[in-house]
C-alpha cells in the first residue's frame, strides 16, 4: 500500500479514469507546476480534446475579433488561457463571443487579455445576452394575453364577524 504521500489527484476535469487518484510510485504522470495529472490526461488537456467543434470555432471567432478590432500584437498564449478558464469553469462559448461583439460594438476600452474578465462579469452585458437568448426562443413580454373567462361557477362569501366590544355584548 502507498503513503499518503504518494498519492496525488489528477487535476483535469474530464479525468477518464476510475479514480482520479495518482500513485506516483508506480502510475506515469505529468507534473506542471503543483499539479499532477495522468499522463494521458494530460494528453487530452493539451489537445483540446475536452472542447466541441462549435467551442473551437467560437474561441478562433473570438480569436479574429481581437485582432480585427483591438490589437494585432496579442500574445495567443495570454488569449487562449483566459479564454479556456472560462470554458472550464462553465461559461458558454457563444456567451464568450456575445461579450467580445458587445465590447466592441460598443467601443469599451480593453487592451489586454486579463482585462476581458471583467467585461464577461459586468451585468449591463448578462442582461443583453438574456435578453437575447430570450428574443430568439420568441418570448416577449406582449405574448402573453390576458383572456376574461365567463366563469359560472358560484362564488362563496363569507360574513364577518363584529368585534370590539359590541361583540362582547351579542355573546352573551
Amino acid at each position: 500500500m502507498a503513503k499518503k504521500t504518494d498519492i496525488k489527484t489528477c487535476r483535469y476535469g474530464q479525468c477518464k479514469h476510475t479514480t482520479k487518484d495518482i500513485d506516483i510510485t508506480c502510475d506515469e504522470y505529468v507534473v506542471k507546476g503543483n499539479m499532477y495529472y495522468h499522463k494521458d490526461c494530460y494528453k487530452a488537456k493539451l489537445s483540446g480534446e475536452w472542447k466541441d467543434e462549435a467551442t473551437k470555432a467560437d474561441l478562433q471567432l473570438i480569436k479574429n475579433l481581437w485582432l480585427e478590432h483591438i490589437s494585432k500584437t496579442v500574445v495567443y498564449s495570454q488569449l487562449f488561457k483566459m479564454l479556456n478558464d472560462f470554458i472550464a469553469r462553465g461559461i458558454e462559448s457563444d456567451y464568450l463571443v456575445f461579450v467580445m461583439n458587445y465590447v466592441i460594438k460598443h467601443k469599451m476600452n480593453l487592451n489586454y487579455p486579463a482585462g476581458f474578465k471583467y467585461y464577461v462579469d459586468k451585468k449591463e452585458i448578462r442582461d443583453a445576452y438574456t435578453k437575447k437568448k430570450l428574443s430568439a426562443t420568441g418570448y416577449s413580454k406582449d405574448s402573453f394575453v390576458v383572456v376574461e373567462k365567463k366563469d359560472t361557477a358560484p362564488r362563496f362569501s363569507v360574513s364577518k364577524k363584529p368585534n370590539g366590544f359590541q361583540s362582547i355584548i351579542n355573546n352573551s
